[in-house]
């Protein structure tokens, strides 16, 4: 049983911490998933999880940064009596929700591990179940390894993950991810990535929906060559338009040297509306909007193209100088 109890410990809280960090480096991908749990329950369980919507960056800082925490509190023995309780509630949590993506086939990838390894549904149920059985048996046993009055280094070290955990996802948030999992991160070069492994032709493309258009033209294959700067405006609703100042700085000292275009997944008279307001001087066109979420976590942000390879990217909180942009294109 110490063995086991041992195993239980070790596992847990390296999977746990390994999760969490995972989600912490990119809060608005967990945001995205929890958004997409939320219409989905509002539709078949009750309207009011609609109302969540607003809050889901707030649940996906505190879930991440919860298993962190927990993962390293059952590592160090830290409280056992409330950590355990609170990782299996947790646990439960999340095996309704793989459970019912499962089943259901309603949200077809749980973000369990953010972009960084995908599971099937299935897969993400079959896991929580073998972590749910482990951090039973850490229930269990809890009185036994429970100590009532941790040590002063044990709270340190509590506080410390915590402080680290809720300053991570404030930098991604306010830039960008420290990792890019995505399909879209720097140095992809987006046409090898629509195809096939040369190796394994059966393989699903990393990059299957990569699709631009306008009004009456069609800019995919055009965006994918020679030097482009995208300007990526998810929706116009919820774009940062203090930064639109800047950014027309920038596109003003660079338009000679590079092609620029925006892309939204708005409709034409609510962009056509934003580019009045905030005087947005480039052609536009549209795309799907989780393609768009997908390509850069920041509403507006720039992607830096050379012939279809992502050479870099920015969140409207670091637009770069002219000089900056251009060194970086011309390396």
């Amino acid at each position: 049983m110490k063995i086991l109890n041992s195993i239980a410990r070790y596992l847990v809280g390296g999977l746990f911490i390994f999760s969490g960090l995972i989600k912490v480096n990119d809060p608005v991908g967990t945001q995205i998933k929890l958004e997409e749990y939320f219409t989905v329950f509002a539709v078949d369980i009750a309207p009011f999880f609609d109302s969540l919507k607003p809050l889901a960056l707030f649940f996906s800082i505190l879930l991440s940064t919860l298993e962190v925490v927990l993962g390293i509190a059952i590592l160090i023995k830290y409280r056992e009596k409330l950590v355990t309780s609170l990782l299996l509630g947790m646990i439960v949590f999340f095996t309704f929700l793989t459970f019912y993506s499962a089943y259901f086939n309603k949200v077809t990838d749980c973000g369990c591990f953010g972009d960084a390894i995908k599971l099937t549904p299935w897969q993400s149920f079959i896991k929580d179940i073998i972590l749910l059985v482990f951090i039973v048996v850490l229930f269990i046993n809890r009185k036994v390894n429970n100590n009532p009055n941790p040590s002063g280094k044990r709270h340190l070290v509590i506080g410390l993950s915590t402080v680290f955990c809720l300053t991570v996802a404030y930098l991604s948030i306010n830039h960008l991810p420290f990792i890019d999992f995505r399909a879209y991160k720097a140095g992809t070069v987006i046409p090898e990535a629509m195809m096939p492994p040369a190796n394994d032709p059966n393989q699903v493309p990393k990059i299957t929906n990569y699709a631009l258009w306008g009004d009456e033209d069609d800019f995919t294959m055009e965006s994918l060559s020679g030097k482009k700067l995208l300007v990526v405006v998810h929706d116009v609703e919820h774009t940062e338009r203090r930064a639109y100042s800047m950014l027309n700085s920038l596109i003003s000292s660079i338009e000679t040297e590079v092609g620029i275009a925006a892309v939204t997944a708005s409709a034409g008279a609510e962009f056509e509306s934003l580019r009045h307001d905030v005087q947005l001087a480039v052609p536009y066109y549209y795309s799907d909007k989780t393609l768009l979420k997908t390509m850069i976590r920041s509403n507006p942000g720039l992607v830096l193209l050379k012939d279809g390879e992502v050479i870099k990217k920015w969140h409207y909180n670091d637009i770069p100088s002219a000089t900056e942009l251009l060194n970086v294109l011309n390396k």
